[in-house]
């Protein structure tokens, strides 16, 4: 019996073992996931922010609040073109260095936000202190939360020099290339983060999901090889996209990792940083991106905690390359199969619609105005709002006329009514009225006689109603936005004037 006992202790042992090693590699969820950050987010959310709008002056006062309790050490290490101040910030005091930039494009703000709450994050105490400390005992954080003060004082992606600052890493013929350059080559950090915002249309693959969260583990070379460096780059991915997968399933995708030599994320790459870039896409109803500013907060501080713990190093590669590719499969409006007469044609097709953008500066509002971008088979594309029209027909909107005093004192009510009644355009009887974006309003304003009267038709302003033949309306088409006639009717984010 003795013998059989010692013969079994050494297959246990080794039975143990294999079992500890198989669970090593293959962690069932991510450490964040036992802590109550998550829950807890709208403690560590900086209520001072709470548009994407974000501007320098913005920040001033967050980092002296953070400054004066001790939890940053703060030097301004140069300057924009117009003179901002550049802050690069640093908590932590532990040996692996982690360095992240943001909103190098001035438009794109959500981790700048996100970078913020993480700020109140580690300030915080409560039952995730005993994950905060680790980061702060083993990581030194490096933070240049807006590389591009510029760019985000008028919302727009390239500095005051017309450069993108992005395609300056290797003539560093702006300040703030230099700049950010600078910071990498003194403190020669472990870890990057290339944090960005990509267009809301981009889609996971070919599917109806948008590509809320994309991901790349950027180049070094033409050939894209996978080198030590690049390789951790791509496991810290694999666990953020575990992380994010219970919030947004099936909404990360993996951006193109075509070798860019101008770029910051693949000269750093080849620098011996891992380097990742995290792309902020579109989320349904999330026009300030709130939301993915929350998904953002999370993924860092899952990517930072596996890098203090090493927990990144049970990851496989491979599933780096399993997440699907940036797609462009969607538009912010998909009508299918409406009828559609021109002239002596009638017909049923899809329209695809989409909206470019202006910037109020002065209201930190951005303005829409859609455009019919594709018109025929739309099958294999999809929409963030869809309507299924082989029933409807498309009818030109009606106008009716009032004097500007009475439009000005027009209830949402009011035009609500009209709308439903398949109005879409006011004229003045007095006055010419306003052109260019309205607000708070569900109508159009017109000058001209015959706009309201187009069929739609590519590249044209998107103004129409849906109805079934000789039926009432069902839908209104408003500035490329969808009014659902039959539910309670709300303020567009803005009409227009013609």
């Amino acid at each position: 019996m003795m013998r059989i006992k010692l013969l079994a202790t050494p297959a246990i042992i080794i039975l143990l073992f294999s079992l500890g090693f198989s669970l090593r590699r293959h962690p069932a969820h991510p450490p964040i996931e036992n802590t109550s950050i998550w829950q807890n987010y709208e403690q560590y959310k900086e209520p001072a922010i709470q548009h994407r709008m974000v501007k320098h002056a913005d920040m001033q006062p967050l980092i002296t609040k953070h400054v004066s309790s001790g939890l940053l050490r703060s030097s301004v290490i140069g300057s924009s073109v117009q003179g901002r101040d550049i802050h690069h910030l640093i908590a932590g005091k532990g040996k692996i260095k982690v360095l992240l930039w943001s909103q190098m494009h001035g438009d794109e703000s959500t981790a700048t936000m996100a970078i913020f709450d993480i700020f109140n994050f580690l300030a915080a105490k409560d039952d995730n202190d005993r994950f905060r400390q680790l980061l702060k005992e083993k990581l030194e954080l490096h933070f240049i939360p807006m590389v591009n003060p510029d760019g985000a004082e008028v919302w727009k992606r390239r500095n005051a020099m017309d450069i993108d600052i992005n395609r300056d890493a290797r003539s560093l013929t702006t300040p703030e290339a230099r700049l950010l350059m600078k910071v990498a080559d003194d403190i020669k950090p472990r870890f990057g983060f290339n944090l960005h915002d990509q267009n809301i249309l981009y889609s996971v693959g070919s599917s109806a999901k948008p590509a809320t969260i994309s991901f790349l583990a950027p180049a070094y070379n033409h050939t894209r090889e996978m080198n030590e460096v690049r390789q951790d780059a791509a496991r810290l991915i694999v666990l953020m996209n575990h992380t994010l997968q219970k919030f947004i399933p099936d909404q990360v995708a993996k951006y193109s990792d075509a070798h860019e030599p101008r770029g910051f994320g693949d000269t750093f790459q080849k620098k011996g940083i891992s380097t990742v870039l995290i792309e902020s896409g579109g989320y349904r109803g999330d026009t300030q991106k709130q939301y993915i500013r929350k998904l953002n907060f999370y993924a860092l501080l899952s990517a930072l905690y596996a890098i203090a713990s090493n927990a990144y190093e049970n990851e496989k590669v491979e599933e780096y390359f399993a997440i699907p590719d940036n797609g462009r499969s969607l538009f912010n409006l998909v009508i299918r199969n409406a009828e559609i007469s021109n002239e002596n044609l009638r017909y049923r097709t899809s329209l695809g619609i989409n909206y470019s953008t202006s910037v109020n500066i002065s209201e930190r509002r951005l303005n829409y105005r859609g455009v019919i971008e594709e018109l025929g088979d739309m099958q294999n594309n999809y929409g963030y709002d869809e309507v299924e029209a082989s029933s409807l027909v498309s009818l030109p909107g009606k106008i009716i006329t009032m004097t500007k005093a009475e439009w000005e004192k027009l209830s949402l009510e009011s035009e609500a009514q009209l709308l439903k009644q398949g109005y879409l355009y006011i004229r003045f009887s007095d006055q010419r009225s306003p052109t260019g974006p309205l607000q708070n309003r569900l109508l159009n304003l017109i000058n001209g006689a015959s706009t309201g009267a187009r069929p739609p038709g590519l590249y044209q302003y998107p103004n129409f109603i849906l109805a079934p033949p000789e039926g009432r309306p069902k839908y209104a088409v408003v500035n490329g936005f969808l009014v659902d006639l039959s539910k309670e009717i709300r303020p567009l984010p803005n009409t227009y004037g013609y």
